[in-house]
């Protein structure tokens, strides 16, 4: 859960001298701070630096920030549906790739390293409304006044996208996560109809190219039980969740992911360490990689992930 970010100062050393976007363009700027965290901390496995909505650019759609994510042309027909373009991942995202291999010559063997792609809905949502939302209404309208055109979409993108986790996984990565930011605003039913197809293709080609497959969706609780029957090797589960529930609820061969609340991290120590304690606990000893349950805060103190790290290693 984003463990590059503004709350390391070598991170910011980095991020004054260039954009964003110069950042996920730049495979040995994007290495150096992929790097940064396995440094400090010694973590267990890197997360590659990038953004889930790089691979709409060699779709054909052109994308900045100001800062969040803007997207030069929604889709609005299914014309715009045609021409999103598939690509070669090795051509459209040279740097991506380029930036996996640095990363996978620098780490240890022992060290995995972990990529990772948009869900084909949350993908869809940003692509529907041009820029990021609360509530998706004009993704939500599209999904039942237009569904022919939503579900051509939502396959149209996963199309797209299953030549990028072959090639993560070719370049290097260990895993690759499945990242569905906001499949929450999705009744359980909506979701295992509509959104869960997208996912299970791209799981299952993660695993068929020998990536361990990794599914989050944020804010899934009535998706849980559709969660069960997708193909990933991992669940991550969201701060909302309690461990115990989401393990009585998985096959027992499906190992579970997370689920610290950040804001957590500016607690006192024993309060820290008392909550790590809890989450390993209750997602039991094996199959659990402990993780935060949504993404860190600028404003975190390095050394509280010290400290987290230091207490899971005691379990």
């Amino acid at each position: 859960m984003r463990q590059a970010g503004r709350y390391l100062p070598e991170y910011r050393e980095v991020r004054s001298r260039m954009s964003f976007e110069e950042l996920c363009a730049d495979a040995d700027s994007a290495c150096e701070v992929t790097m940064q965290p396995i440094r400090r901390y010694d973590m267990d496995a890197a997360i590659l630096f990038t953004d889930l909505l790089t691979p709409v650019v060699p779709m054909g759609l052109g994308l900045h920030y100001d800062p969040g994510p803007i997207l030069d042309r929604k889709i609005e027909s299914m014309d715009d549906v045609r021409a999103l373009e598939p690509f070669d991942p090795e051509v459209g995202l040279k740097p991506m790739l380029d930036t996996v291999r640095k990363v996978r010559a620098q780490l240890a063997d022992d060290k995995a390293l972990l990529g990772f792609v948009g869900a084909p809905f949350t993908m869809a949502c940003y692509l529907i409304e041009g820029r990021g939302s609360k509530a998706w209404d004009n993704t939500r309208r599209m999904m039942f006044a237009e569904p022919a055109l939503f579900d051509a979409l939502l396959d149209r993108i996963t199309t797209c996208l299953e030549p990028l986790v072959k090639a993560l996984s070719a370049a290097g990565c260990d895993g690759v996560q499945v990242f569905d930011s906001w499949a929450g605003v999705l009744s359980a039913d909506d979701y295992a109809r509509r959104a869960a197809p997208g996912t299970q293709r791209l799981l299952r080609t993660a695993r068929e190219a020998d990536a361990i497959a990794i599914n989050f969706v944020n804010g899934a609780a009535q998706h849980v039980e559709t969660l069960a029957g997708l193909e990933s090797d991992v669940t991550a589960v969201d701060l909302r969740l309690p461990m115990r529930k989401v393990r009585e609820k998985l096959p027992s061969s499906m190992a579970l992911q997370g689920n610290m609340d950040p804001a957590l991290l500016f607690a006192d120590e024993a309060t820290l360490r008392s909550e790590v304690r809890r989450i390993c606990e209750e997602a039991g000893r094996e199959g659990h990689i402990f993780n935060l349950g949504h993404g860190i805060t600028p404003k975190v103190d390095p050394q509280a992930l010290a400290v987290v790290v230091d207490e899971v290693r005691k379990h």
